[in-house]
């Protein structure tokens, strides 16, 4: 589902999108000696994390982050980010699983897919893998409810269209 939030996001985002970006603030990941950068909304609670950035919508549906990861330690980054959604509440229904290869402005990666629950009931789970260099690249952590995803995909748009590798 994220995979497909993304892809049409991408789209969504160059047509319809421009003027809220003058609402949001650019982030680089990570600070300093950033390999991508990101804009996220204002009216979201944002906060710079020792490797990236985490993201709260405005109306608390949506979970986002946005962390470098050295390529030869994904296997690690990735079980420690299930273990820290388990610790947030969230329960991940592995039969649920879909995995897709991703490509988000010109960063080709892999993206696992699931349902689930969190405290409030059903949840989107989403975990993104994106090659950046050859040995960095970056772990994006979603969750959210499916009403959220609804009343939020012209920002979760944006965010996708904006997060671009630094040159």
């Amino acid at each position: 589902m994220l995979t497909s939030l993304f892809r049409t996001g991408l789209l969504a985002g160059v047509l319809a999108l421009a003027p809220d970006l003058a609402l949001a603030k650019t982030y680089t990941i990570p600070d300093p000696n950033p390999i991508a950068v990101v804009t996220l909304p204002d009216d979201w609670e944002n906060t710079e994390i020792a490797k990236g950035v985490e993201s709260t919508s405005e109306d608390d549906e949506i979970y986002l982050a946005l962390e470098v990861v050295e390529l030869e330690d994904v296997a690690k980054a990735v079980a420690d980010t299930i273990k820290w959604l388990k610790g947030k509440g969230v329960t991940v229904d592995v039969a649920t699983e879909k995995k897709g290869d991703i490509t988000i402005n010109g960063m080709t990666g892999v993206h696992v897919h699931w349902t689930g629950t969190d405290e409030d009931g059903p949840a989107q789970i989403g975990l993104t893998i994106l090659a950046v260099t050859d040995k960095r690249g970056l772990i994006l952590t979603y969750w959210g409810s499916p009403d959220g995803e609804k009343a939020n995909l012209k920002e979760l748009s944006a965010i996708a269209d904006s997060l671009k590798p630094v040159k």
